[in-house]
């Protein structure tokens, strides 16, 4: 008899080989009667041909990865057919906090095992799908993480050490929302989502949901000292003073001819002039413990 369910293991991920994954896999594939994928890969295109060619007619995908191996799951796995099923294996994991995920493997199966999915929607930059995507500086810390090979803490701490510098070099940029201009004027850094949480539990973007048809967007303009009180309040919790805007489409576009760098589920997408974010309502269907 062939197997419904199929887990993608991505040994890539940050934590992907520690023995809370490892035995959280196993548990998982011994409960759910899964088949077992294994790769080692940080290159988002080759984790999605791989993935692409294992998908068959699988009707539940577990990807125990990161952000950006569930993220590339988003875009092969599109779609009501197939329900998406998450083990946190990365360094940020900020999906674990959206979808309420016990970090004890027994209780991650559970959820995985009750097979709660619902629609939700997802933010399309060009065509790439995302729970979330920032512009301006965290998107520069994204990609230096990712060039010093993902070395989890260390090297998170090493990329935002490196990237201080651009804290005081703020982008001039339009923001518009939905063809309202919202912002003019130097920003530190643009957030736009479906969920309010970043990697390490950071609440980022509160009020931001997966099911109400539209994103949740937030200029944090700075300076640096307003910045960094931003931060603090991402770490405690509390509500940041940038304004929630809610939109389908937000338009993003240099006024000093510089360019933009874009992440998504913390991957690095790019650099350029401008950017369109689109809503994709009902894009993917997730387990959690709604």
């Amino acid at each position: 008899m062939t197997a419904s369910t199929a887990i993608f293991l991505n040994e890539g991920a940050g934590s992907a080989r520690s023995e809370r994954v490892r035995r959280t896999v196993e548990l998982a594939r011994l409960l759910l009667r899964a088949d077992l994928h294994v790769t080692a890969t940080r290159d988002p295109e080759v984790l999605a041909a791989w993935m692409r060619e294992r998908l068959g007619a699988y009707t539940t995908a577990v990807v125990a990865g990161g952000d950006g191996s569930l993220g590339v799951a988003y875009n092969v796995i599109a779609g009501p057919d197939t329900v998406i099923g998450y083990i946190p294996a990365g360094f940020g994991n900020a999906t674990a906090h959206l979808l309420r995920l016990p970090r004890n493997p027994a209780a991650l199966v559970e959820v995985l095992f009750r097979a709660d999915a619902r629609p939700v929607d997802l933010v399309r930059v060009d065509s790439r799908l995302a729970l979330f995507a920032g512009a301006g500086w965290d998107a520069r810390v994204a990609g230096r993480y990712a060039d010093a090979g993902a070395r989890r803490f260390i090297g998170w701490a090493s990329a935002v050490a490196q990237s201080l510098p651009d804290l005081v070099r703020r982008p001039s940029v339009r923001v518009e929302a939905d063809q309202r201009v919202v912002h003019e004027g130097p920003m530190e850094l643009a957030v736009v989502g479906t969920t309010p949480w970043f990697g390490r539990g950071l609440l980022v973007n509160p009020g931001a949901r997966v099911d109400a048809d539209a994103m949740t967007l937030r200029v944090y303009r700075g300076p640096l000292p307003s910045f960094v009180l931003e931060t603090m309040r991402w770490v405690a919790r509390r509500q940041p003073s940038a304004q929630a805007i809610s939109a389908t489409v937000v338009r993003l576009s240099s006024l000093d001819g510089g360019v933009i760098p874009v992440q998504a589920d913390g991957d690095l997408l790019g650099e350029r002039e401008a950017w369109t974010f689109e809503i994709a309502p009902a894009a993917v269907r997730l387990i959690g413990a709604w």
